[in-house]
């Protein structure tokens, strides 16, 4: 089970990371505070309309343009890291479906359905990485009893076998899933790969180090710490 932060609480206002109001911040005027019905409603014209697509396409094509350029200088077994949620499978439909309120119930049942499509960029890098020999390893906040489900979702909508595939234990209940998604990082590093990339839709995704670099992909419809 993933914890989120949703739109009820976070009220992003755009594509990117927005400034959030602190927890101990009280708006002084209604008007301090995005309309959610407004801003659901821009988040669909964001994805409807292929904007969102057209910038993860820009994301992941600097991610394949590093990866290439780093290739070149003829790295110890090279690997990419992914997290899956918003990076590779699209949560949108989901989303979507339960008006963007963020129901573990509902979305373990989807995730036990492999219900989640490919989000076709990401799954370009991933097919276009692992033909130049780079290793493929995904890194997510779904929990380890999803490990199957998960793996048979992947690979249904395209992915190459992973060479890895790493979820959060279930006795893992830290605030963030910074600390395990580092971990293993440097965990992949520990087997000898160097990790040229890390790419998420989370900020929490990518802190932690262990990657040469990082790769943020728009996610304005929750946020995870």
């Amino acid at each position: 089970m993933v914890v989120r932060i949703t739109l009820l609480s976070v009220l992003l206002a755009g594509a990117v990371a927005a400034p959030i109001i602190a927890r101990d911040a009280v708006p002084l005027s209604a008007s301090q505070i995005p309309n959610l019905d407004a801003v659901k409603t821009e988040i669909k014209a964001y994805y409807d309309s292929g904007n969102w697509e057209r910038e993860v396409s820009g994301v992941t094509a600097s991610a394949q343009a590093f990866v290439d350029a780093q290739l070149r200088t003829h790295p110890v077994k090279p690997a990419i890291v992914l997290d899956i949620d918003d990076t590779a499978l699209s949560d949108y439909i989901y989303e979507v479906s339960h008006d963007f309120a963020y129901d573990p119930w509902a979305y373990e049942s989807d995730v036990q359905a492999e219900a989640f499509p490919a989000i076709a960029p990401t799954l370009a890098l991933a097919r276009h990485v692992k033909s130049e020999g780079v290793a493929v390893f995904f890194v997510t906040g779904r929990r380890t009893p999803d490990r199957a489900v998960t793996l048979a979702n992947l690979l249904n909508v395209g992915y190459p076998k992973p060479d890895g595939l790493y979820l959060r234990p279930t006795g893992d209940r830290a605030a963030s899933v910074i600390p395990f998604k580092s971990r293993m990082r440097a965990y992949i590093e520990s087997q000898g790969y160097t990790v040229l990339l890390s790419m998420g839709d989370q900020w929490s995704d990518l802190r932690g180090g262990h990657a040469e670099r990082d790769f943020k992909l728009p996610n304005p419809m929750y946020q995870v710490p």
